[in-house]
């Protein structure tokens, strides 16, 4: 792109968002500098509003770009973590709904991180699954539940958490968990 800017193929780069040229702040106040010399503009959609090549604009585009780089940061981290987890064969992260998240204390560490089934939440699931194969809608199913008073995981003494359409759509599409390396139907 660089080559193509100096030989004068295009003046302007369009994209939604400032992450999606780069997330590294000195890589993106470089490169903007170096085909604004060629005369190409960046034309950030989310940035509209801000002439990115005034003193205010360049302040307010390294600040989205510090951010980009530091949320790219977190992430990459977040990875490297459930990568470990991975690696050793144990669960990371919430668990799906009709199991929940066991580990063994061993010290202060949580040691054998799995996943086992919980009952009410197995039955729940199985009864949305039987109401499904009947042909009910998302929809007639997270009505139904919240007819029977059937609790959502979310529900909590002081608040009251009602079943939604998409909510029974998204348990109901994961057909597949992984319990202890075997593959389980749900």
């Amino acid at each position: 792109m660089i080559t193509d800017a100096k030989n004068g193929l295009f003046e302007g780069i369009c994209m939604y968002d400032n992450d999606r040229f780069s997330r590294s702040t000195k890589d993106v106040l470089n490169i903007m500098d170096e085909l604004f010399l060629y005369g190409v503009k960046l034309h950030i959609y989310n940035l509209r509003h801000i002439d990115i090549y005034s003193d205010q604009g360049r302040f307010i585009l390294t600040n989205f770009a510090a951010f980009s780089e530091f949320f790219r940061g977190q992430l990459a981290s977040k990875i490297r973590v459930g990568v470990k987890q991975k690696m050793k064969n144990e669960w990371f992260g919430q668990a799906p709904y009709g199991y929940k998240v066991l580990s063994d204390v061993v010290g202060n560490r949580k040691k054998n991180t799995r996943l086992v089934e919980n009952p009410e939440e197995q039955k729940t699931l199985t009864q949305m699954n039987e109401l499904r194969e009947e042909g009910k809608s998302y929809s007639e199913i997270a009505t139904y539940l919240n007819e029977q008073k059937i609790k959502t995981r979310y529900t909590r003494e002081d608040k009251k958490s009602s079943w939604y359409s998409t909510t029974v759509r998204n348990i109901l599409i994961r057909r597949e968990v992984v319990i202890n390396d075997k593959k389980e139907e749900t």
